[in-house]
Order: structure tokens, then sequence, then C-alpha cells
């Protein structure tokens, strides 16, 4: 497989994975990146065209760059303000260039913003007017947005979508300490979002840095889970084996697993919930938690295929 890279100073840079195979559909991810300046190649880009390049799939990732504002480390404070204000006028470029020009050609595509990133996507959204016709999905990481933030034009998403947002209570030291000290209320990447109407919450265990703790658990290890989703929700299945298991109680693991997807599943012939989870060093290594009326939580499933265990617990789409 050819892999074409095309970088365009000023505008999205385009990655896309040439298949072979004419009846492979494929999506649109747009990644864009927060605080810190222009990101030319976020870490993020590259683990999501990484894995649709290894599952044959011609989807295409576009990093949208744009100035966040460098951080000037003895003026902290006012760089943060600016990058909220940045954030706030790119979203009208953020709209036309990428919103209104996928709409327009009728492609599916998926949003993923990280940290002052996802303002611009939300800011984008409340300014479209319109229903959004042609998104598939929009994910927040680590948003550096507060907790109250909601969006009134609920009716601008797709009927019964709501954006997923990742946030991290133990790992996020970001927003623990630096966002905390400059807002009176908590980010919603840190806490989660008030207004379960717009946002579903879902509980991981990243940093907000590139690297944190010595290992790499930034939130860019969340591109394998996303993108796996999202091909899934298309009816693509990518085959895979799943791992050896004995059925093992597991504590809540909130220090290592990303909970990044809870579904419907069938287990002993009964409909059970379950909470598929990422390991958060390991990006390629998922299992599924039976999680029991009591709470207790039982590990019923493992594989390096996302795919697999969603097929193993009957779960027909997403």
């Amino acid at each position: 497989m050819a892999v074409t890279v095309i970088l365009l100073f000023g505008s999205p840079a385009l990655c896309k994975a040439r298949s072979k195979s004419p009846d492979n559909a494929s999506l649109t991810f747009v990644y864009i990146h927060g605080f810190g300046g222009e990101k030319q190649s976020p870490q993020f880009c590259a683990n999501t065209q990484e894995f649709l390049t290894s599952a044959n799939n011609t989807s295409r990732v576009i990093n949208y760059r744009w100035d966040s504002v460098k951080v000037d480390p003895l003026r902290a404070g006012a760089s943060w303000v600016r990058s909220q204000q940045r954030a706030d006028t790119e979203a009208k470029e953020f709209r036309r260039r990428i919103i209104d020009k996928l709409e327009g050609e009728k492609t599916p595509y998926v949003l993923v913003g990280f940290s002052v990133g996802s303002r611009v996507i939300l800011e984008a959204i409340k300014s479209t007017g319109s229903p959004l016709e042609h998104v598939r999905g929009i994910y927040f990481l680590g948003s550096a947005m507060t907790k109250d933030t909601t969006l009134e034009q609920r009716s601008v998403l797709p009927r019964g979508m709501r954006i997923i947002n990742y946030h991290s209570p133990v790992r996020d030291t970001v927003h623990s300490v630096a966002f905390n000290f400059m807002s009176s209320l908590p980010a919603g990447g840190q806490y989660g979002f008030d207004d379960d109407r717009v946002f579903e919450n879902r509980r991981v265990s990243c940093s907000h840095a590139h690297k944190g703790v010595g290992v790499h658990i930034d939130y860019s290890g969340l591109a394998v889970a996303i993108a796996s989703m999202e091909i899934y929700k298309m009816g693509i299945r990518i085959p895979g084996k799943m791992k050896p298991n004995l059925v093992t109680r597991v504590g809540q693991g909130s220090t290592w697993w990303n909970k990044v997807l809870p579904v419907e599943g069938t287990w002993n012939n009964a409909r059970e919930r379950i909470e598929i989870e990422q390991h958060n060093m390991h990006h390629n290594y998922f299992r599924a938690v039976r999680v029991s009326q009591s709470g207790k939580r039982y590990r019923i499933a493992r594989s390096e295929n996302l795919h697999a265990i969603l097929g193993y617990l009957g779960v027909a789409s997403l």
C-alpha cells in the first residue's frame, strides 16, 4: 500500500492511505491540536494513519494546523487568554475550510479536538446554523473548557449523537494544576461536562502532555480506539483473534485503562452492560469488562483487535 503525505503551510495537512480495494468505505478524520503554537506532526494523526494503513482502509487523516499561541513561561496566563481568543477567531476558518467543505461534498467525517482545539470545534458547530448531515462522530480529548460548557443548539448534531468527551481525572495534571489556577471552574477534560444531553463523558487515564510519567500515555493513544470504532460503525470489520481468557475479577482500572466504549453485549445468553477498555501503554490491547448490578467488574474477553471483541459479544453496530 502506498501512502501519500501532503503538507500545506497555513492550511489543513492531509495524509491519505491508498488501498487497492475500490469497495473500501472511507471517512475523513479531522484532528485539531491544542495550546502551544502550530503543530505540524501531531502524534494522534500518526497513530491514526498507522492504524488505517494496517487495516488497509482508505480513510484519510487531516491535521488542521492553526496558531494556537506559543507558551511564554513568563506570561503563561496571558498566553492562555490569547489562545482562547485565537480559538474563537479560528472557529470561523475551521467551519469554512473543514465543516462547510465536507458537508458540501457530502463526505462522511469525524472531528477530534484536543485541549483548546475542542473549543474551536464547538464554536464552529455553534455557527453552522443548519444541521450537520455528514458528521459521523465528534470527540473531545482533554478538553480545555469549563465543565459547565454546553451547546444550546443541539439540533445541529445528527439525531441521537452526543459529543464523546474523554476526560482524565487522575493523570491530567495540566488541568488539575494549570487550568484550575486560571479558572474558578474545573475543565470538562478533567471531570467531564455537566450537560449529558450534549456530551457523553468517558473516563480515561491519559496525560495532557506529549509524554507523562516517563511513558507514552498522552491522549494520542486513543487514536487506535477512535478510528477502530468509527470504521466499525460504517460496517467495516477487521479480522482478528481473541486472546485466551479466564473470567477474572478486576479493579476500576483508573490508573492504566481507558474506558473507550460502553456497550450492551451478549454474555452467558443474556444481554449485559459491558465496558470496553483500552490499555493506556499498549494501545492495541483491549479488554471487555462485565459490570454486575452490584458494581463488581469481571474481565470476560481480551484481544489486540477491538472488532474481534465486539463480534464476540454480538455487538452488530455502534
